[in-house]
């Protein structure tokens, strides 16, 4: 084989080149490893759009297999609606990097898919396609709980896994105000921290609140499943010992309205664990408790009264504008579900005040509350009038019940700007 010289020059000095610059890297330092942070909020990012692409996939598949009967519409609406609140939280990643605010934002989200997770296990809801696609969202939403470091809630209106044995409802209980209580005690450190900052002597206060975020989340971190009671309220005296110091150091402070009322979110949740585990009271002093001393009634009676008159003042001055204002079909729809939800919820106060039973009907109203806000702040967009005002008052209303009640998540507040999908 004959080779041609300058081509043959050409190829040597090109490897000359390249052995030289082999050897230069060589003596290069590398690049600092990326902000570990900066690489997490990537991964969360990516998580975030995967998670919205499957939300359509399996609203897809059910609108194939489901689409024509009246349980499939609804499913069909509702994952619309989810995967436009995942795209309004994908977007909210590029101004937010605090992880208690990404944490607080993902929780409605969550409850959504979870709730929704669930319809799709009831009898004839359901096919081989729309099963493996919700399958692969639930991947996505554990893995998001892991990126964002949020602990795993399983509502009891969840399906076992085939063969688990049934969950006792003490531990059930306290396993679900636990979750409250640690979601509550991040609150309330996130709280003192924004709104004292520069009170004098107060930074021993955002330390000692830190302090009972961490008790909170090493008590979570205690609870096994099969755990017995008695080893729950054991763990709990550490929480108790922080908790009880905090409010003694909270008495010589004059509180700023938001901390004090996160405090007293954290000490709803502390009053109802503290008697789900049979612990000596005093517990917290709070404004309001779920069952009263003596004889006095509950107001959880009155607060599903106040909730059912104020869906029916709603209904009643919305209804004449519903097509006039975008998506109102289905802000009607979801506020008629609404309505019914919280009469099975007032029907079910009637038989009684059990914290464990009250909270899992509560579940529904506190669900479709969230998707009704999420979707009257999509419309609205910081503007009031009218109807949102009225829709405040029953967001205030679905507040004070969930504080009451002790539920895991944060309410939604109407009245926040959210950046619209694509923005």
């Amino acid at each position: 084989m004959r080779y041609c010289p300058c081509w043959l020059a050409t190829w040597t000095v090109g490897l000359a080149l390249l052995a030289s610059q082999a050897a230069f890297a060589q003596n290069v330092p590398p690049p600092p490893n990326p902000d570990p942070n900066a690489r997490a909020h990537m991964d969360l990012n990516n998580l975030i759009h995967q998670m919205g692409e499957r939300v359509r996939r399996l609203g897809e598949d059910i609108a194939s297999d489901l689409g024509r009967t009246p349980q499939g519409r609804h499913l069909i609406q509702d994952l619309r609606e989810l995967a436009v609140s995942i795209d309004e939280f994908h977007q909210s990643l590029r101004n937010t990097r605090d992880p208690y605010q990404l944490r607080q934002a993902y929780t409605g989200i969550d409850q959504t898919w979870h709730h929704l997770k669930w319809q799709l296990t009831q009898p004839g809801v359901t096919s081989p396609a729309v099963g493996r696609a919700a399958a692969r969202v639930d991947e996505l939403d554990a893995a998001i709980h892991q990126a964002l470091d949020l602990r795993a809630y399983t509502p009891a209106y969840a399906p076992l896994p085939a063969g688990a044995p049934a969950v006792p409802t003490e531990f059930a209980e306290a396993q679900r105000l636990a979750v409250a209580l640690e979601q509550r005690a991040q609150a309330l450190a996130a709280t003192v921290q924004a709104e004292m900052a520069g009170v004098p002597g107060a930074n021993r206060l955002a330390r000692d609140a830190a302090r009972l975020a961490q008790a909170c989340d090493s008590f979570g971190d205690s609870i096994r499943d099969g755990q017995p009671i008695g080893d729950i309220a054991a763990a709990f005296g550490s929480v108790a010992a922080v908790a009880d110091r905090f409010e003694t150091d909270l008495r010589a402070y004059r509180l700023p309205p938001p901390v004090d009322a996160s405090w007293r979110s954290f000490a709803a949740a502390e009053v109802l664990l503290r008697q789900r585990l049979g612990l000596a009271i005093p517990p917290p002093a709070v404004d309001m408790v779920l069952q009263p001393a003596g004889n006095a009634p509950s107001p959880v009676l009155a607060l599903a009264d106040q909730l059912n008159s104020q869906v029916d003042a709603f209904l009643v001055a919305f209804t004449p504008t519903v097509r006039v204002v975008p998506e109102g079909e289905w802000i009607l729809a979801d506020a008629q579900r609404l309505k019914a939800a919280a009469v099975a919820f007032r029907d079910e106060c009637g038989r009684g005040v059990d914290p464990y039973r009250l909270s899992q009907q509560f579940l529904t109203v506190d669900q479709l509350w969230g998707r009704l806000a999420r979707r009257i702040n999509r419309i609205a967009r910081g503007r009031t009038g009218p109807n949102i005002e009225t829709a405040m008052q029953m967001g205030e209303t679905c507040r004070q019940l969930h504080q009451l009640l002790g539920m895991p998540g944060y309410p939604p507040t109407l009245g926040a700007v959210v950046p619209a999908p694509g923005q």
